[in-house]
């Protein structure tokens, strides 16, 4: 029983050793470090990524008009994290994996301007279960590019979780017995196949480099990204719009790419010790993480952030956070 539970713990970590191996070189303090690690470090991504979710929403709603022009604003403000890193830990430069990374920063912006959009037309706590499906490209990319070969557990539980995104992206019509699809599908299909690249880069890179470096380098690769949006005049002087709407906006802004750093450090942080397939799905814990902020922002400040929530709607959403429940079960 005790090798059983020894052996499953080291299948999380995506450690493909035979059966033998693992008996004769289990460390029961190193091996368990591991699996905590990235484990925590995924629900710490999660739970960051899911007030970055709101804050977006919040702003996106009440200030901001050009999304391009917001995300801008997000990246310039990034520097000053980047630059912290810069100061403390050097360049780490690595050539060319460290022009890779710049390239991975360039996808980065195109996953994150898609997400914006999408969050444009739709409900926080929908675009937080649909930014989950892109496990299902994860998985067989990491099969394809990394090696990382996972059980049939760990496949249905990826099922399950992108059943939970189908679930909650579906509406009520007007009609009672009819439903549509969300209008912000078509954002979120790019979303998850750049997003699914991004994720695979970030793991192959960290074969050749530290998490933090690898944030500086993918940092640099989206100020460079946003040079092409600060080229358009409108967005330009939208963005210096949106500098001047005042201390709370600012403080807004900083908030946000704060838990946005903090997430996607998390998330570098957990990559780099456990798989990137069962990292990636137990993330999609973020919509269950979102829609408590949403109901307990709801119960201290009413109406701050709109939400459907007549029953067939919170119907689909509560079976689209049972899905994830299962579907993290059984990768975990």
């Amino acid at each position: 029983m005790q090798d059983l539970f020894l052996l499953r713990l080291f299948s999380l970590c995506g450690d493909q050793r035979p059966i033998t191996r693992v008996h004769e070189n289990y460390n029961s303090n190193s091996d368990f470090s591991i699996i905590v690690n990235w484990f925590i470090f995924s629900l710490m991504g999660a739970a960051s990524l899911a007030v970055t979710g709101i804050l977006d929403k919040l702003l996106l709603e009440r200030y901001v008009r050009n999304s391009h022009a917001y995300l801008v604003l997000l990246i310039l403000v990034q520097q000053i994290f980047a630059a912290g890193i810069f100061l403390y830990m050097g360049s780490g430069f690595v050539y060319p994996q460290s022009l890779y990374a710049v390239a991975a920063g360039l996808v980065q912006i195109l996953y994150w301007a898609a997400y914006l959009r999408a969050l444009k037309v739709e409900e926080t706590t929908r675009i937080a279960a649909l930014v989950y499906v892109y496990p299902v490209f994860v998985f067989p990319a990491a099969y394809i590019f990394l090696g990382e070969a996972l059980n049939l557990e760990d496949y249905i539980g990826g099922l399950f979780l992108v059943l939970s995104a189908l679930f909650v992206s579906y509406r009520p019509t007007v009609r009672a017995s009819s439903l549509m699809l969300s209008p912000a599908l078509k954002y979120m299909f790019l979303f998850w196949i750049f997003y699914a690249t991004y994720s695979i880069a970030a793991k192959y890179l960290l074969s050749f480099m530290d998490a933090w470096h690898l944030m500086l380098w993918l940092s640099l690769g989206n100020l460079l990204a946003i040079l092409a949006f600060l080229g358009n005049g409108e967005i330009r002087d939208e963005a210096v719009r949106y500098l001047r709407s005042g201390r709370l906006f600012f403080s807004a802004l900083m908030a946000q790419e704060f838990f946005s750093f903090l997430g996607r450090g998390a998330l570098i942080f957990a990559y780099s010790v456990g798989s990137v397939a069962l990292v990636s799905s137990v993330a999609a814990l973020q919509p269950f993480i979102t829609l408590v902020y949403v109901l307990i922002l709801g119960i201290f400040v009413p109406g701050i952030i709109k939400e459907e929530t007549d029953r067939k709607t919170l119907s689909l959403k509560l079976t689209a956070v049972f899905f994830i429940i299962i579907g993290v079960y059984l990768i975990s």
